[in-house]
């Protein structure tokens, strides 16, 4: 979105003639689609409207400039007839201010971005996050949030110096801008936390996220002091509507899976759970077969399961596989056919013995009937026999 807006900005600067600012701003449209007819709005007359909102408004805001220009016989500029269709039209302006561009760009640097590592401040965070849960709400969609936090940090400031640190959150905030979508809102929450809000997107892809922008800045050194030296993050990640119905809830259930990261050993992305066997889970051990899902993914390969349960699969493994893998999981639970799950892989945690817990959440609304079927006549024949 700010690579939109500054593409805006400049078209505004740049001051062509009222025919040329139009023609480029359409060009933009053309090239980034519905989400540069918002950012159009919000730099224009500071209005947040939904995507298909903005688009329709973009379009009635032409054809009343033209109505107006052919009814004056005059050119209408773009401002005016934006104005006048926002007053009397759409009727989300009240009392607008005319303003030179520059200094409306300065007011909202200053009021909705981060001075040091240039995300988004924490006052447009808790604006955001209210106008993307509504949204949520409004149209049945999940979001999630992603709290990270600098590993250390404390000791790493009085260690190499606060200028180092002020780098260090730079680096970090540059690291988040490179691996966020685009319609994903990074913002630096205070001090050496961040957040990043992610609309219509579930827990599981905020994890996979997470570990991304984890593993890219384990791999980054800095020089400090003539030393090279490794950051590191841990971070929380929770979800609307799986864990919180609303913004408070979830901003705090996200730091709650955050301050679980940090005592698991830290440099580590956690889920938030209130409990870590949230559905009825069983003993289940034997041998499972897994195979990475993907065009090139054709081994199969040998894991020891150790408990299943309708969230999920637990299994042993030699070699470690990365947190988002798909998986396809052949499960033996009768002398039947095996049933084929499909899962996501959630959790890798190191065991004494060399190898790997590996944690696979299954999707239970993906499961056809037959296999839903299939789990929970097996879970309810455990829990008759252990009662």
């Amino acid at each position: 979105m700010k690579k939109i807006r500054n593409a805006v900005i400049r078209c505004l600067d740049q001051n062509k003639g009222d025919e040329t600012l139009v023609a480029e701003l359409e060009k933009i449209i053309a090239k980034e689609g519905p989400e540069a007819c918002q950012v159009i709005f919000q730099v224009l007359a500071n209005l947040d409207l939904e995507q298909n909102e903005a688009t329709m408004c973009w379009h009635e805001t032409l054809d009343h400039q033209n109505a107006m220009t052919s009814l004056l016989g005059r050119r209408v500029s773009l401002t005016t007839a934006l104005c006048d269709y926002f007053c009397s039209i759409h009727k989300s302006l009240k009392n607008p201010k005319v303003v030179e561009i520059h200094v409306y760009e300065k007011t909202v640097m200053d009021s909705n971005y981060d001075g040091l590592t240039g995300l988004m401040n924490r006052r447009y965070f808790d604006n955001a996050l209210n106008r993307e849960m509504s949204q949520a709400k409004r149209y049945n969609t999940d979001l999630s949030l992603l709290f990270l936090d600098l590993d250390d940090f404390k000791y790493f400031n009085d260690t190499y110096g606060h200028q180092a640190g002020d780098r260090a959150l730079k680096m970090v905030a540059d690291v988040i801008m490179k691996a966020k979508r685009t319609g994903d809102i990074a913002t630096r929450y205070g001090g050496e936390e961040m957040v990043v809000i992610m609309p219509q997107t579930g827990n599981i892809e905020a994890l996979v996220l997470g570990e991304r922008i984890r593993e890219r800045l384990e791999n980054i050194e800095m020089e400090c002091g003539g030393k090279s030296v490794n950051i590191t993050v841990s971070g929380g990640v929770a979800s609307y509507p799986a864990n919180a119905e609303d913004a408070t809830s979830l901003v705090k259930l996200a730091d709650s899976a955050l301050y679980r990261a940090k005592g698991s050993g830290k440099n580590a992305i956690s889920l938030f759970s209130q409990d870590k066997r949230r559905f009825l889970r069983f003993d289940f051990t034997g041998a499972i077969q897994v195979r990475k899902l993907g065009f090139k993914e054709t081994i199969t390969f040998t894991g020891e399961s150790k408990d299943i349960s309708l969230g999920g699969v637990l299994f042993e493994h030699d070699s470690p596989l990365d947190i988002g893998t798909r998986i396809q999981i052949s499960i033996p639970l009768s002398n039947e056919a095996p049933l084929l799950i499909i899962g996501t892989v959630v959790r890798m945690e190191a065991l004494d013995s060399g190898r790997y817990d590996v944690g696979v959440s299954i999707s239970f609304q993906e499961l056809d009937k037959i296999t839903k079927h299939e789990i929970k006549r097996y879970l309810a024949s455990q829990l008759k026999s252990s009662s």
